[in-house]
């Protein structure tokens, strides 16, 4: 099995117009058309059997709307192999309501985006819906160090998440991009805490192998989740750099399945191997 626990899809509608902004912004090409059938088509063409949607809500009127779609498409997940998260927005007024109607159903957890959400991880409010989400056993993913669009305005640099993680001690928390985009370094000094979870979305062939084989050696292939940020990077190209690193068969395995089943809460007899 193998599990990408970080995708985004966009409306059949507007996907044609926001992966256009965000390419030109980031100057980056992607890889899929952005909608859910074409992240369903790189899932049968890279051997993906799950891919975690992680919605990102830019304003608080959209996360009740964007919650009730994701629902809706939970409904259909034993299908298509689409599990989403929730859809969080620190402005959001009502979040304890609505983080507690997300566990009531099934939902595994929310996605935060500081840079695209205009908060720094540390503002207050964060802070309240990543405590309150560790209260009820929900998953906090949240997008960690630069973002390649905003390069310049950076809402979660390291040293903030390191203040985050000092308030909060949170064991349900999954940083995205290796644990922050482009500040490796800092990662490797400043979050050492083995509770912490890093996804390797848009990281492979970026990272130095040394930077990411010091992270996993802090933080344990089972605190590690193979990720994309499809549909910014493949599975296939995800796969193929992490090959190239001296992993142990326990530790890839983790990396690909074995981590991401234990938070979706897949049963042992729900996975198989990934070949190496």
């Amino acid at each position: 099995m193998l599990i990408d626990f970080h995708t985004h899809t966009f409306p059949d509608k507007v996907a044609p117009a926001a992966l256009r902004e965000l390419s030109e912004r980031s100057h980056t090409r992607p890889c899929t058309d952005g909608t859910v059938q074409g992240l369903k088509e790189a899932m049968k063409r890279d051997g993906v059997d799950i891919s975690v949607v992680l919605p990102v809500a830019t304003n608080p009127a959209q996360v009740e709307k964007i919650n009730r779609r994701a629902l809706e498409a939970n409904a259909s997940s034993g299908e298509t192999g689409l599990i989403s998260f929730g859809a969080m927005h620190p402005d959001y007024a009502d979040y304890k309501t609505e983080l507690k109607w997300l566990k009531d159903n099934g939902f595994k957890g929310i996605k935060l985006h500081p840079d695209y959400q205009s908060r720094l991880v540390d503002d207050p409010l964060m802070l309240n819906i990543i405590a309150e989400a560790e209260a009820l056993g929900l998953y906090t993913t949240i997008h960690a160090g630069i973002d390649i669009g905003y390069p310049d305005d950076v809402h979660c640099p390291t040293t903030r998440t390191r203040h985050m993680v000092d308030e909060l001690h949170p064991t349900h928390l999954i940083l995205a991009h290796t644990g922050g985009w482009k500040e490796w370094d800092q990662v490797i000094e400043l979050l050492t805490d083995p509770a912490l979870y890093f996804d390797i979305s848009f990281s492979m062939g970026r990272i130095t192998p040394e930077q990411f084989l010091t992270i996993l050696k802090q933080h344990g292939s089972d605190h590690m989740l193979f990720a994309t940020d499809s549909p910014w990077d493949t599975a296939a190209h995800t796969l193929e750099e992490l090959k190239k690193l001296p992993l142990t068969k326990e530790q890839f395995e983790n990396i690909c399945y074995r981590t991401g089943s234990k938070i979706l809460s897949f049963s042992s007899t729900d996975v198989g191997d990934v070949s190496m």
